[in-house]
């Protein structure tokens, strides 16, 4: 039997060292790719809930959520009322929101800003999509109203 010296000893502790620091790396970079495809499957949620308010109407008048916000914003007498707008709006982003997500709506003019959902913390991750609403005045004046809605986690 031969005899161990505290050269061994060492190096056999080193060899340990690298493969516990090369598996905690190699699970590290084994789950890049799955939160990639997290976060881009939530930037497409984003934008799926932006084309839903874009195109879903307040219910019962014929107006898109974003057209009857960005009407609030800007005209003296829209056609969907500020207080039903704002429930309706509450309500579709509610259940339009994944679980444990967190969706707000800013729609902004001339440093004017309407904004629904604002009651949220501080978020960890957000994704966001914006865009524009153009409104028509009575005098043939056309308004671009600037719409960003977020899309948070707090995880």
């Amino acid at each position: 039997m031969k005899d161990g010296g505290i050269a061994d000893i060492l190096a056999m502790a080193f060899m340990f060292v690298l493969l516990v620091l090369g598996a905690v790396l190699m699970y590290a970079y084994s789950l890049r790719p799955l939160q990639a495809a997290t976060d881009r499957q939530l930037e497409l949620k984003c934008e799926h809930i932006y084309k839903a308010l874009e195109t879903a109407w307040v219910e019962p008048y014929t107006v898109s959520f974003l057209r009857a916000a960005a009407e609030n914003l800007v005209l003296e007498h829209p056609t969907v009322p500020g207080p039903y707008l704002r429930s309706a709006m509450e309500n579709a982003l509610d259940y339009l929101s994944p679980p444990d997500y967190e969706i707000s709506a800013i729609l902004t003019r001339d440093g004017r800003t309407l904004t629904f959902n604002e009651n949220i913390g501080p978020p960890s991750k957000q994704f966001v999509r914006s865009g524009t609403i153009s409104i028509t005045r009575a005098g043939g004046e056309n308004v671009v109203v600037q719409v960003v809605v977020r899309l948070f986690s707090f995880s």
